[in-house]
């Protein structure tokens, strides 16, 4: 499996415990590494970095850290 996919997957799984209902996955346009989504309810986005530098990490977002508020 690609690391790609891998992380995406990990990623969804990590958005679905917090109870988002996360949109399908974009590449962001200048750092072509790295694919986002936003939450369908809370607009939260989590973000997948498939070649993070040393410094960074492979998935974040406050769609990952914080639980589903939802639209209210």
């Amino acid at each position: 499996m690609k690391i790609e996919r891998r992380l995406k997957i990990q990623a969804l799984e990590s958005c679905k415990i917090r109870g988002h209902d996360m949109g399908r996955f974009k590449q962001h346009s200048f750092f072509l590494n790295r694919h986002y989504a936003h939450g369908k309810k809370c607009d939260m986005q989590v973000e997948v970095n498939r070649q993070p530098m040393p410094n960074q990490i492979d998935i974040g977002g406050e769609a990952v850290a914080l639980t589903c508020a939802g639209k209210k």
